[in-house]
């Protein structure tokens, strides 16, 4: 990670406040420790101000702990049930939907009594936040172990940010994602490496989808790899031409990437 405060970095100062006042602090029984990971590209200090001004409104102050050399902030909401940091984060949510021009980023972590206590929790809920590119959609990082990592995903689409998105969001719920820009190169990685799910664009350079989903079937006759398309297209005889080459769900964008895990979670 490359983004430090003028002190430590933000995984280290989390590990650290977390670990005076939450595990070890004047308190008979651990409660909940919700993390709220925000990041602002443009407008940082007025959404700094109004983040920590909206959370104190809403319930007490928070722990604050700003990296503007990485344009976000942690803010640790101790004694704040799961359900209450959700809340609070949507409330966020609209209020850089107004601040921060489309470039902003939030994600949630929670803090439990015994199973986080490692820094390593805490520098991969930080780098995995860097990464996350500007997205409307609140990440869950508790989501991160739903699935085994010996389950894989094979992404097939032309957009370098679609592609990304989804692949972060993959990695979140525990699955081995493989990620390819083009047909040709999608075909590849699935002779390499048969995925247990392909979900692919119909949209295509190299090898356009149709003959994508062609050759995908003539390298697995048995259909061991599931096959979900997930595209823009939303006429009826492209769908019906897709299911007759034997592809197992048909998803149109724009998309819930809930809805989207929900139906590749179905297929494993």
């Amino acid at each position: 990670m490359n983004n430090v405060s003028a002190v430590r970095k933000l995984n280290d100062r989390m590990y650290q406040a977390v670990l005076e006042k939450f595990w070890f602090g004047d308190r008979k029984k651990p409660v909940s420790c919700g993390i709220l990971l925000v990041r602002s590209v443009h407008a940082y200090d007025e959404m700094l101000a109004a983040v920590r001004g909206l959370i104190e409104t809403e319930r007490r102050p928070a722990e604050v702990l700003a990296d503007p050399a990485g344009r976000q902030a942690a803010f640790l909401l101790f004694d704040s049930p799961w359900s209450e940091t959700h809340y609070l984060a949507l409330m966020v949510k609209g209020l850089l939907k107004n601040i921060a021009d489309g470039e902003y980023a939030v994600m949630l972590a929670r803090v439990k009594d015994r199973a986080e206590r490692n820094p390593q929790w805490f520098e991969e809920v930080v780098e995995l936040f860097e990464q996350l590119p500007a997205t409307e959609e609140i990440v869950l990082f508790h989501e991160r172990k739903a699935a085994t990592e010996s389950q894989s995903v094979l992404l097939v689409d032309g957009d370098e940010e679609v592609r990304g998105y989804l692949q972060l969001r993959l990695k979140m719920k525990g699955y081995r994602v493989l990620a390819a820009r083009d047909g040709r190169q999608g075909l590849d990685l699935f002779r390499r490496e048969k995925p247990d799910v392909v979900v692919t664009d119909l949209n295509l350079s190299g090898i356009d989808g149709y003959h994508l989903l062609t050759r995908l079937r003539g390298e697995d006759p048995d259909a061991g790899s599931k096959i979900v398309v997930f595209t823009d297209n939303r006429v009826e005889e492209a769908k019906r031409k897709c299911f007759e080459l034997g592809v197992d769900d048909y998803v149109t964008k724009p998309f819930s990437p809930a809805d989207l895990e929900a139906r590749i979670e179905r297929l494993l």
